[in-house]
């Protein structure tokens, strides 16, 4: 018999980490074992198998169960699912499998600004107020890029007390902003970096507001069928489709019924890791918007804490992605969290290196140490 319960929706540092070392040591490996002999991707066959060996080993001992995509520019080095989609059903994970990804929704909500500054319909620099009929007092100095780094200081909804009573019923987003809406902020707008998932709520209303279309449409005639992401959207509350994971929070406990609307432009997405294959290449080739105006999003825009973000070698925040520099390798990340899913999205830009890995499994937990770990004993391989 399954086991319900609902935990918060997101937290840095109870992230299941576990994950973490798989992504670690494919980063490490692709970053650093290249140019072997007889390599025709550039990738030493010792670090393709390594990388290999780990996740196969992984899953095998009951620690991963998920789908893995690990690339260096159009060369695929590893693309498999592993574990099961339905346990229940026993329905396997395949590099097909849809996964709900969380706060990875978030650079597709950056993105969608930048779209429509691109469009001349916004500017990131814009009030929100701008936006926001009968705005409030509080978010008079509160601008789109606030919301886009964390630094608006409009508390995060999913803290409050009342969200898990709240989590399974259907909200709209005038409704859902209400729940904050004459809160005052937690820190001066700009000051600092503090998470907040109701700035990409904002954000997405933003969206709606100066399109004309819903959140779900502008992503999908914008981003996903531009770029042939034919599986990937925003997620219905239900999962039925036999495609699409059933999300786990330990091999017998599954997680309280979801209402989508409840998490929207914050988290509400799903995906497969060779839709978020194709969206992390258009970005490393600036297919959507030109290198120029992309460089923002990937940039840090403020500083993470002095112990990091998320990882401790986190030099800052863009829009929508964490920007790192584990042992002196740029790398561009975000990871996301949704009862019952965990997922990172991660890019080392400078040798072209995409991991994507999407679990229905929350049940590991190592953190920073493997990353560094991981990418010190790779580089250190001679």
């Amino acid at each position: 018999m399954s086991l319900f319960y609902v935990r918060p929706f997101w937290h840095y540092r109870t992230f299941s980490g576990c994950k973490t070392a798989l992504i670690a040591m494919m980063l490490a490996a692709l970053t650093s074992c290249v140019g072997g002999a007889g390599s025709a991707t550039g990738i030493s066959a010792s670090a393709a198998k390594s990388v290999t060996e780990y996740v196969d080993a992984l899953a095998a001992s009951g620690n991963f169960t998920g789908s893995v995509l690990v690339a260096r520019g159009d060369n695929i080095i590893l693309n498999k699912g592993y574990g099961w989609a339905d346990a229940e059903k026993q329905i396997a994970n395949t590099t097909q499998t849809k996964f709900r990804i969380g706060s990875n929704t978030k650079q597709f909500t950056a993105m969608a600004i930048l779209l429509l500054e691109q469009q001349g319909k916004l500017h990131v620099n814009d009030k929100l107020c701008n936006f926001v009929d009968a705005c409030s007092a509080a978010w008079q100095n509160v601008t789109l890029k606030h919301l886009l780094t964390h630094t608006s200081g409009i508390p995060d909804y999913i803290n409050f007390n009342n969200f898990p009573r709240l989590i399974g019923t259907p909200v709209s987003v005038p409704d859902l902003i209400a729940r904050f809406k004459s809160l005052p902020l937690d820190i001066t707008p700009g000051s600092r970096w503090l998470y907040s998932n109701s700035g990409y709520v904002l954000l997405g209303y933003v969206i709606e507001r100066t399109s004309g279309v819903s959140y779900a449409d502008f992503l999908q005639a914008n981003i996903f069928a531009p770029l042939q992401m034919t599986q990937s959207g925003y997620d219905q509350s239900a999962i039925t489709a036999t495609d699409h994971a059933q999300g786990y929070l330990s091999t017998t406990q599954r997680p309280v019924f979801l209402e989508m609307s409840e998490f929207y432009a914050a988290g509400a997405l799903y995906s497969t890791v060779e839709d978020m294959y194709r969206w992390d290449q258009a970005l490393l080739k600036n297919q959507l918007v030109p290198a120029a105006v992309l460089a923002p999003m990937i940039t840090p825009q403020i500083a993470c804490p002095s112990s990091g973000c998320a990882l401790s070698s986190d030099e800052g925040y863009g829009y929508g992605w964490f920007i790192a520099n584990p042992q002196q390798r740029h790398y561009i990340y975000h990871w996301g969290r949704i009862d019952g899913f965990t997922s990172s999205n991660g890019f080392f830009p400078n040798e072209k290196v995409i991991v994507i890995v999407l679990s229905n499994l929350e049940t590991s937990n190592v953190f920073e140490s493997a990353v560094n770990d991981g990418i010190l004993a790779i580089t250190n391989e001679r």
